[in-house]
C-alpha cells in the first residue's frame, strides 16, 4: 500500500529528458527490458535467418555487406532502442507504471503529454527502427520487404486489441477522448504542435483518470509470446515452401 502511494506521490505529468533515461535503474523498468531483450530480440534473430534463406533460395545477394550493413544496421539498432528507452522510461515517471503490464500491471495513470500526446504508441517506432536494422545489417530484401510490414501489423494489432482494450476498461470515457484526439501511429501537425508547446492531449483541466488493473491483464504477455511463435511458424512454412518451389 505504501509503494503505491510513493508511485502516486511522486508523479510528474511531464518529466524530464534525463529523469526519463535514469528511470532505467527502476526494477519495473529494467524487467520490462529484460524480457523484451531476452523474448522478442532473440525472436527477430530466427526471423533474420529464415529470411536470409529465403532469400538464398530466391538467389538473391544481399543488398548491403559488411562493414557497411553492420554500421548502418548497428546505428538503427541503437538509435531505436535508445528512443523505446526514453518513452518507456517517459511513461513509468508520467504515467507510475512499467509500459509492460506483465511486469507491475502497467501505468496507473493516463500518460497525454510528451511524446505521447503526438502518437498513443510511441515506442513502436523505436522498435520498428530496431527491426529494420536489424534486417539491415543482415543485408535480407525479404526481412525488410516482407518480414518488417508484416511484424508491424503484428505489433499494430496487439496494441490495439490488447493494450489498448485495458486502457478503456482502466481510464473509461478518458481514453477514448485521448483516443479520439491522437493518433496510433502516424504523427499529425497538431500532435507535433502539442508536444512542442508543452500542452497535454486531453487537457489541464482536471486529474488524469486512474485505475486499477483490469482482470486477465496479465494475459498479455501470453499472447505476445503466442503470436511471436505463430510468426515464426508462419515464416519457416513461407522458407519451406520457398524451397519446395525452387527445387523442382
Amino acid at each position: 500500500m505504501k509503494r503505491e502511494q510513493k508511485k502516486t506521490r511522486d508523479l510528474v505529468r511531464r518529466p524530464r529528458f534525463g529523469a526519463c533515461l535514469a528511470a532505467i535503474s527502476e526494477p519495473e523498468l529494467y524487467r520490462n527490458f529484460a524480457i523484451h531483450l531476452l523474448v522478442m530480440f532473440p525472436s527477430a534473430i530466427v526471423m533474420c535467418f529464415i529470411a536470409s534463406r529465403i532469400d538464398s533460395g530466391l538467389g538473391l545477394e544481399p543488398f548491403l555487406t559488411p562493414p557497411w550493413s553492420l554500421i548502418s544496421g548497428g546505428a538503427m539498432i541503437f538509435t531505436g532502442g535508445f528512443w523505446v528507452w526514453y518513452v518507456y522510461g517517459y511513461l513509468f515517471l508520467s504515467g507510475g507504471g512499467s509500459p509492460g503490464s506483465h511486469v507491475d500491471g502497467g501505468p496507473s495513470t493516463l500518460v497525454d503529454t510528451g511524446p505521447y500526446t503526438v502518437i498513443r504508441h510511441p515506442s513502436v517506432l523505436g522498435k520498428l527502427l530496431g527491426v529494420a536494422g536489424l534486417g539491415l545489417a543482415w543485408g535480407s530484401w525479404t526481412f525488410e520487404l516482407v518480414f518488417v510490414p508484416v511484424l508491424l501489423l503484428y505489433s499494430l494489432l496487439t496494441n490495439r486489441y490488447l493494450q489498448e482494450r485495458y486502457c478503456d476498461q482502466r481510464f473509461g470515457s478518458q481514453y477514448q477522448t485521448y483516443r479520439s484526439r491522437v493518433p496510433m501511429l502516424l504523427p499529425r501537425p497538431s500532435g507535433i504542435r502539442r508536444w512542442l508547446a508543452n500542452q497535454a492531449a486531453v487537457g489541464e483541466d482536471g486529474p488524469r483518470a486512474a485505475g486499477v488493473s483490469p482482470p486477465g491483464i496479465w494475459m498479455e504477455l501470453r499472447w505476445y509470446l503466442v503470436g511471436l511463435l505463430l510468426l515464426i511458424g508462419f515464416f519457416a512454412a513461407l522458407l519451406a515452401g520457398v524451397h519446395m518451389l525452387f527445387q523442382r
